[in-house]
């Protein structure tokens, strides 16, 4: 069987990470996170974006293992760089994998919002309610998967389409 590869795209505060939680526990499958992987592999970065690149080769190199021996996983990050999309699809081609896409879109009033809410993330300490609505602002989807508004979705709803779509 082809195992499954689901990517979660999007700014930060678009709602990624709380609904690839929550699949990767319904589905019994590993998540991997973009900001886990820095945290761990580089626990005192400066989260430049030389310390994204690495951490993205780390999660991918992961993956890739996973999918090569017919793991199915969940990646988590925000796939804002369209070369960080190119690693993405090699990862899917190596490890011989299907992929879903999962794009989550957040207005900025959102996502400003949210990191308001959440207070300091120690994972992400360079956020501010600015950077993360200038973010949500500028990003570029790819409309070639799932498209989640994320404003107006719960996240249990999110799920169900998450769900349904990789079907």
């Amino acid at each position: 069987m082809t195992p499954l590869l689901i990517a979660f795209a999007g700014p930060p505060c678009a709602g990624k990470s709380t609904v690839a939680k929550e699949l990767a526990r319904t589905l019994n499958i590993s998540r991997l996170s973009m900001d886990a992987t820095r945290r761990r592999i580089l626990p005192d970065a400066a989260h430049t974006r030389e310390d994204r690149k690495a951490a993205y080769r780390a999660m991918h190199f992961a993956a890739e293992l996973l999918l090569q021996n017919g793991v199915s996983a969940i990646l988590d990050a925000p796939y804002g760089h369209s070369e960080d999309r190119v690693d993405l699809a090699s990862v899917v081609k190596a490890g011989r994998a299907r992929l879903c896409l999962v794009e989550c879109h957040v207005s900025p009033e959102t996502a400003a919002r949210r990191l308001a809410q959440r207070g300091y993330d120690p994972d992400r300490p360079d956020l501010t309610e600015a950077i993360v609505a200038q973010s949500a602002r500028d990003y570029s989807y790819t409309h070639s998967g799932l498209l989640l508004d994320m404003d107006t979705l719960r996240p249990e709803e999110a799920l169900q389409r998450v769900c349904e779509y990789i079907q």
